[in-house]
């Protein structure tokens, strides 16, 4: 039997069976591998029974109604016998003209399979199994494969040895090559099936070592290590910041700021001219070596005694002057100042003096007061009376770095007079 022309809907295998003697005999391979022709060697007999059938695969057994009208030739010939043929490994066909194509496994291949074919080849494997990726993008194929140690005579995938479809929706799939027995150069024929029935269509394949999944490359290993040290890099980075930024927020802030301390009270050694001399914060004597701090307004104080101190009040533990930068700045040009102030104020004294000095019948007492950057407090009491009829005048002063004035107490007429400058 001679296919001309296979059915439209291509999901079944023609079949010719042969009846006689109550034996059915068919070209097995032929209809194994879907050949368009058929042959069966049939002894001399008076009457057979021939049967045309197209058998359909089990892959698409759920499909109804489809088409499976086909067109062959039947001939009968008398036979001429003939031994039949076995084509040594790599070579097939009807003459084992044809050679199967080998394939590494390290590349992707892609074959243009004929309409309604098969194509045929072989990999080598070493001692690792495989995955057999295969992509298709254009037309409905199948896949047969035979697992095998060493070939003399070349056997065929078919439609009946590991045959899967790999049909339009299914655009990639895995199939597992796994290797019988532990050789080297263990062989795997497979086939190829193209089942359109008019166009050459393409199909990619490419072969992944099992082994090579399992060990975790290096690269990936490095970039792994990579991501994990610069994650904790970054988690050590944010730990810190908030660490510091928990110690601010609960740490008591300073009445003084510690960068005044250090600008304008610098740490000093005691020396020996001051060991009879106490810090007025501990009260206790200063010690040679010992660590202290001398504020603006000229007293000294132990480091930590004054540091301490600083926290909570940031002024003179003895004056109460203000060891802020503002006031201690005042201070300092009240200082550079006050030699001509004092020499201005002792003028205009002296000018006041000599002017009362003539309006006084007894002479006059004068009490003159001369302005210090100091807190100075001062009270006066004169008893001008000596028959006790009147009581004592008090007048008393004070004067602060912020209030400075010269204050001059002068009697007359038995009378304290106070006057301002």
């Amino acid at each position: 039997m001679i296919i001309t022309q296979f059915p439209v809907d291509n999901y079944c295998l023609p079949l010719m069976q042969v009846l006689f003697d109550k034996q059915n005999y068919y070209d097995s391979q032929s209809y194994s591998i879907k050949a368009n022709v058929q042959s069966v060697f049939i002894k001399q007999t008076q009457s057979i029974t021939i049967e045309i059938s197209c058998i359909l695969l089990e892959h698409f057994i759920y499909i109804q109604d489809f088409n499976k009208t086909m067109h062959f030739n039947l001939t009968l010939n008398e036979a001429v016998i003939k031994k039949q043929i076995s084509c040594h490994f790599p070579y097939y066909g009807l003459n084992c003209s044809l050679k199967m194509q080998q394939i590494q496994a390290d590349y992707a291949i892609t074959f243009n399979i004929l309409n309604n074919s098969w194509f045929y080849a072989y990999i080598v494997l070493d001692n690792k199994d495989y995955d057999i990726v295969i992509h298709n993008k254009q037309a409905l194929f199948g896949i047969s494969s035979i697992p095998a140690d060493k070939l003399n005579i070349t056997i065929l995938p078919t439609f009946f040895t590991n045959f899967e479809v790999i049909d339009l929706q299914n655009q990639e799939k895995s199939i597992s090559l796994t290797r019988e027995s532990d050789i080297s150069d263990y062989l795997f024929i497979f086939g190829l099936f193209n089942f359109n029935t008019t166009d050459i269509k393409e199909i990619t394949i490419s072969f992944i070592s099992l082994d090579n999944l399992d060990q975790f490359p290096y690269w990936a290993i490095i970039i792994l290590i990579s991501i994990f040290t610069f994650g904790m890099f970054m988690a050590l980075i944010i730990f810190l910041s908030y660490k510091r930024q928990y110690r601010k927020l609960t740490q008591i802030q300073p009445s003084l700021d510690r960068k005044i301390l250090k600008k304008y009270m610098p740490i000093k050694n005691v020396d020996s001219k001051m060991i009879h001399e106490t810090c007025s914060i501990c009260l206790l004597q200063f010690e040679i070596k010992e660590k202290y701090r001398q504020t603006p307004c000229n007293h000294s104080f132990h480091d930590q005694c004054l540091s301490d101190w600083t926290v909570k009040q940031p002024n003179c533990p003895v004056c109460r002057q203000s060891l802020k930068e503002s006031e201690i700045q005042k201070l300092i040009l009240l200082k550079t100042q006050q030699p001509q102030l004092i020499e201005k104020t002792n003028e205009k004294v002296q000018l006041k003096e000599d002017a009362q000095q003539e309006q006084s019948d007894r002479g006059a007492l004068y009490i003159r007061f001369v302005p210090t950057p100091f807190r100075t407090s001062c009270r006066i009491d004169l008893d001008n009376s000596p028959q006790g009829d009147h009581s004592s005048q008090q007048v008393q002063f004070d004067g602060t770095p912020k209030h400075q004035s010269q204050r001059d107490l002068y009697k007359n007429q038995d009378k304290i007079v106070e006057s301002q400058i």
